[in-house]
């Protein structure tokens, strides 16, 4: 079972690393979500903080849950990759904000 969810969370995790970095290097984003994304810069850093955290949270807690020293009942250090998750989420969905007036919003390459 572990290996299934891992399969699925490792490139997961890298693949929204490697779209939030070339979202925020040229500002290039896919097509399902290039209708709601006003500012690419930002969708690129939350997505990749999104990866991060997704990445980290399947490193420690599946890692760390089947350790015998104890180790697995602290669920504060998967939980901190939850933390980062959550911030890139919540930069990924102000990304899809209108920016404020007297700002243009980033141009789109």
């Amino acid at each position: 079972m572990l290996a299934w969810i891992l399969g699925a969370l490792v490139p997961l995790g890298v693949a929204a690393i490697v779209l939030g970095v070339i979202a925020f290097r040229t500002g290039w984003v896919m097509r399902p979500t290039r209708r709601w994304v006003r500012r690419p810069r930002l969708y690129g850093v939350g997505a990749a903080l999104a990866g991060v955290g997704l990445l980290y949270m399947a490193a420690t807690y599946f890692v760390l849950a089947g350790r015998p020293d104890g180790l697995g009942g602290h669920p504060w250090l998967a939980l901190a990759g939850n933390g980062v998750e959550l911030v890139g989420l919540v930069m990924i969905a102000a990304s899809q904000l209108r920016p404020r007036r007297g700002r243009a919003a980033h141009p789109v390459a």
